[in-house]
């Protein structure tokens, strides 16, 4: 039975090899075990494939290829080192999903089991942000099944019990070789290289990004004649030296609060307006709360000198939301070296960037691409 197995995974392989070639750079570098599984065919701790010869020779060549790739998919996205301390199940499907959204781009994956759930509301979607729907979803007695299938409960990602920092490291390798080949080949839709290149970006907190941004966008250096850098001055040569352009945080933060944020979403905003709070010594902050329109009563200021934080409370705008009433109350409120972040899931229309310094930061990845063009854009998982 093995050796029959291991022929038709050896045929996968070699299909790989023409049909996808970065899915042939994982399957023949990752290690593969033949054992009893707990629940599927193919289960994968994110650094090893374990196939359960039973079930798996039960699945017919078309689904064979399939489920191969899609275990391949998880550990290529790092499903089971981005779990971080979630449900287990919920992340599972979650991982699941994102795959089989990818998968139904390319032709020549094999066919997909009934098992795998299939659901087009969370196309280009980031698998946190389909865990948050469905983990929220399962919090209110609604359950995670998918719609069509009620009794699936699919579990293929199973704990990483090794070094998992050293994992990590080998798999990154095995990654950029599979962009490469991705990248070659020619075909490949950009949502997969686009979801490819997340797994390989540096991840940087959103404390860390926020500190880094406000440090050196906020607080450009500029040169000076004026003020010649002393360090070369005894050699006779007088190059200019640096002041501060500014050295007052001089921020307003425009605070999104339509009908398509929720109370959770919000709450996060609240988390990151402290964060920012919490970084300077001399600043002053402007809260900015707007949808379609701005709403001066609730605009809120704080600085250094204030003995207390004030309240932001949650409050639901309006249906819509239009970038361009900030843009016009900025004008009239500040001068042109004030900074704007805006605070939003990124749903709102936009014609035209802001004259001030601008960074997004968005809760929902899929806006991303088209806020670009107006500012910084960043992604925060919630």
């Amino acid at each position: 039975m093995a050796t029959t197995l291991s022929e038709d995974l050896e045929k996968v392989r070699i299909q790989f090899l023409f049909d996808h070639p970065f899915l042939s750079v994982l399957a023949l570098s990752l290690p593969m075990h033949f054992r009893e599984n707990s629940h599927e065919a193919f289960e994968t701790d994110g650094a090893a494939i374990y196939v359960d010869e039973t079930m798996a020779v039960t699945l017919g060549a078309a689904r064979l290829k399939y489920s191969y790739a899609h275990t391949l998919l998880h550990i290529m996205l790092k499903h089971a080192f981005r779990m971080n301390g979630r449900d287990g199940k919920v992340w599972n499907r979650s991982s699941d999903i994102v795959i089989n959204l990818l998968l139904s781009d390319f032709e020549r994956v094999g066919e997909r089991p009934d098992d795998e759930v299939m659901l087009e509301k969370f196309r280009d979607q980031s698998v946190e942000e389909v865990y948050n729907t469905l983990y929220k979803e399962s919090q209110e007695g609604e359950g995670t099944p998918d719609e069509e299938n009620p009794k699936e409960q699919k579990q293929d990602l199973i704990e990483n019990e090794g070094d998992a920092e050293s994992a990590k490291e080998e798999l990154d390798v095995l990654i950029i070789q599979a962009l490469g080949a991705a990248q070659k080949q020619g075909n490949t839709p950009a949502s997969f290289l686009e979801v490819i290149r997340e797994v390989t970006r540096p991840k940087i907190d959103l404390a860390t990004l926020l500190h880094t941004y406000l440090s050196e966008s906020f607080f450009d250096k500029v040169s000076d004649f004026s003020n010649p850098n002393r360090r070369f001055i005894h050699q006779g040569l007088y190059l200019p030296g640096y002041k501060r352009e500014r050295n007052r945080l001089e921020l307003y933060i425009a605070l999104d609060r339509s009908m398509s944020i929720s109370p959770e979403v919000f709450s996060k905003f609240l988390g990151i307006i402290d964060g920012v709070l919490r970084m300077s010594g001399d600043f002053s902050v402007t809260v900015v709360p707007f949808d379609e329109c701005v709403d001066e009563t609730s605009v809120t200021v704080f600085d250094a000198q204030s003995a207390s934080v004030p309240e932001v409370a949650f409050a639901k705008g309006n249906g819509g939301t239009e970038f361009g009433v900030i843009d016009a109350y900025l004008k009239e409120k500040i001068s042109i070296e004030s900074t704007l972040m805006v605070l939003s899931d990124g749903f709102f229309k936009i014609e035209k960037a802001c004259e001030l310094e601008t960074l997004f930061l968005v809760s929902e990845k899929k806006n991303m691409k088209r806020l670009e063009p107006y500012g910084n854009v960043f992604y925060f998982d919630l």
